[in-house]
């Protein structure tokens, strides 16, 4: 075998790769830009996703593959190809008799954004550990969620999801050549990709296909997890020329004569005031399928699934970061207004207990809500780290905290760890610092994973910081879940204990500047603040 572009045997064809050194100093090899699935363009357009046509000859994977088509706030443009349905392995043993433990990343970006690129997701980090690391794109936004509600058209949804069990599938069938083992992956993701873990975990299409997973951020029992349904297909379809006639295969017709630009374009300027009032978050994403066929991967509600879904017995790690609401920071600064209409925070109300907004039990629970991060003050620009600590909790912590009650209602014997990542770097924190507001503190979300992979934003950590430390805490506990049998312990750590078998205040691994604390969740007043608003059946 040529080492430095080794050539590589799947299911399909012959691949070559090319070997490089991680920034960690660690040589491995690299493919990227392996077709998974045939490319969805043309009478494939937003169809599942099918494999891939075979080839004979070695398909040159030394580069990576395009996004998905999307608006990019780093490059200010739409970028992408709808050709993106590829996979990237990275490993540093090419060994079949190794069957090293496999980590299978989902990448995040709100279902419309972001792309398995080395420049946010690169493998330096992971790579030190004896794993071997796997990312891949899959389609996002309109390209990839739309969906009709009348079975005649033939698309029900999730499109996404399903490129990623596709995806998943792919590593079973093929990662033993690669020195992987098919029976040890590790499925993880952060936000989106958290869910989208999450979403594999409880649907019975990608049943058994990985045996543990780390829910980073992210959750189905978080309250943009699922995209109601409000005729967002349809009104895209206006938005790019349809005059309403002629049912929905008339709305599909003009969808598929559009050019990917313009539904990009229009795909993000749907959402109306009231929609952007009630904290719904993007247009298109995860939704419930309106029927049932055979490739369904979310036929019920959310909460349903989790009480009797097939992974209630795989070990997790699930947990976030302690101010994941400085997601928020710049859109109250681009329109400072958003804090001084809150009125009695009736909007800020789950959507889901199913409310009428001009109630009074919508608004004495907005109330409740405005006192507990308010007190006696009036929210307003200068004071918002309360709305921030509450966004924090809606938009992530709750949903994450009802989650890990759901696995105790419903689990015997798996082990649930759960972590809170606080590291507060002046330089590492690069999701705070280019995306919020380099002058503010706080972990914001995502700020965890620039200790999980090596990005564009700078060179690795230096080895005497607190931040490479950090950095090789996180990849220790990952990895030592990945290869221990689901324990995360005997490496960086050996106190990160399970929750226990009873609802009830339960603790957590505290990841900060100092090190590594076991410690009460902190924040478990809160969420019992938001548990008071649902009943029983509702939370878990």
């Amino acid at each position: 075998m040529n080492v430095a572009n080794p050539i590589v045997a799947t299911r399909y064809g012959p691949i070559r790769g090319i070997q490089k050194t991680a920034a960690t100093g660690v040589d491995y090899f690299s493919f990227q830009r392996i077709p998974y699935a045939k490319p969805p363009v043309g009478a494939l357009r937003f169809k599942d996703a099918v494999p891939p046509t075979p080839w004979t000859e070695p398909l040159d994977c030394t580069v990576q593959g395009p996004a998905g088509y999307q608006f990019s706030k780093l490059q200010n443009k739409i970028i992408g190809s709808e050709d993106c349905l590829h996979m990237n392995v990275f490993t540093k043993d090419l060994d079949k008799g190794k069957c090293l433990p496999v980590m299978l990343y989902i990448h995040g970006g709100a279902f419309n954004r972001g792309s398995s690129g080395v420049e946010m997701y690169g493998p330096d980090y992971l790579i030190q550990a004896d794993v071997v690391f796997v990312s891949f794109n899959y389609r996002i936004g309109a390209l990839g969620f739309i969906s009709f509600d009348s079975p005649e058209v033939d698309l029900p949804g999730n499109a996404g999801l399903k490129d990623q069990n596709l995806a998943i599938r792919w590593v079973v069938e093929n990662i033993a050549n690669f020195g992987g083992d098919p029976k040890n992956i590790t499925l993880f993701g952060e936000s989106a990709g958290g869910c989208s873990v999450h979403y594999h975990m409880i649907s019975e299409l990608s049943k058994g296909l990985f045996q543990r997973a780390i829910v980073m951020s992210g959750c189905v029992l978080n309250n943009w997890s699922t995209v109601p349904r409000r005729k967002f297909t349809e009104r895209l379809a206006k938005a790019l020329g349809w005059n309403g006639q002629g049912g929905q295969q008339a709305a599909l017709e003009v969808l598929m004569k559009a050019t990917p630009e313009d539904i990009v374009a229009k795909q993000n300027a749907l959402l109306t005031e009231n929609e952007l009032e009630n904290r719904i978050m993007f247009e298109f994403g995860p939704v419930i399928e309106p029927y049932i066929k055979k490739n369904c991967i979310i036929p019920k509600e959310p909460l349903k699934m989790c009480q009797e879904a097939w992974s209630n017995g795989m070990d997790i790690i699930i947990g976030g970061n302690s101010e994941e609401g400085l997601f928020s920071l710049s859109e109250i600064k681009e329109n400072p207004s958003i804090m001084s209409n809150l009125k009695d925070f009736e909007y800020l109300v789950p959507l889901e207990l199913d409310l009428v907004r001009t109630s009074q039990r919508c608004k004495e629970l907005g109330r409740r809500l405005k006192q507990h991060y308010y007190g006696n003050s009036e929210p307003s620009f200068e004071n918002k780290e309360g709305y921030l600590s509450l966004m924090t909790d809606k938009l992530f912590w709750h949903g994450l905290h009802r989650t890990i009650f759901n696995r105790i209602n419903t689990t015997k014997a798996a082990k649930t760890y759960v972590y809170r990542f606080s590291v507060d770097s002046d330089t590492y924190n690069h999701y705070r610092i280019y995306f919020c507001d380099k002058n503010v503190r706080g972990t914001a979300h995502a700020d965890d994973l620039s200790y999980v992979f090596k990005n564009a934003f700078s060179v690795a950590p230096p080895k005497d910081s607190f931040e490479h430390r950090v950095m090789m805490d996180m990849v220790g506990l990952f990895s030592k879940f990945a290869s221990n049998n689901g324990n995360p312990n005997g490496g960086v750590t050996d106190s990160w204990e399970p929750i226990g078998s009873e609802i009830g205040p339960y603790k957590c691994l505290n990841i900060n500047n100092a090190g590594l604390e076991f410690i009460d969740f902190p924040e478990q007043k809160r969420m019992e603040l938001w548990d008071s608003m649902y009943s029983k059946e509702q939370l878990y």
